[in-house]
């Protein structure tokens, strides 16, 4: 993976691929990532500060541009 460039894997996305690989069907996953895994209360939830409603219309504009 290093040699690719490649510093992380995203579990879920990875399987998510690989099912849509196994069953032939177009798959996109968006992720948002943060430096946080669990360090305080409440730190999964993004919350409009933090990205949520930016990555919101990042994910509507490409599912337009997908059906379109």
């Amino acid at each position: 993976m290093k040699a690719k460039g490649l510093h992380a894997v995203e579990m879920e996305a990875a399987a998510l691929y690989a099912f849509a690989q196994a069953r032939e069907r177009p798959v996109l996953c968006f992720a948002h990532v943060t430096n946080q895994m669990a360090q305080v209360e409440g730190d999964f939830e993004k919350g409009e500060a933090d990205g949520s409603v930016d990555a919101l219309t990042v994910i509507v504009a490409a599912a337009r541009a997908v059906r379109s």
